[in-house]
């Protein structure tokens, strides 16, 4: 099941829509890393040091809130 993940680095918050749940568990084993790396549409991403924040299964209505 795919879903939304917010994640953190350098006072800046990413958003990372439809990403697959065993995506961001290999995300959640690398934070805190110099270099958390992950695929994400066929393409190797480098999302530098993050921080975990959360996941929502499915989309978020961003006109509610969550």
């Amino acid at each position: 099941m795919a879903g939304t993940a917010v994640l953190y680095r350098d006072h800046e918050v990413i958003i990372l829509e439809d990403v697959e749940k065993e995506t961001m568990e290999e995300i959640k084993k690398q934070c805190g890393c110099g270099h958390c790396t992950c695929t994400i549409n066929d393409h190797k991403v480098d999302l530098g040091n993050v921080e975990f924040v959360g996941f929502k299964e499915d989309k978020i209505d961003w006109d509610y809130g969550y």
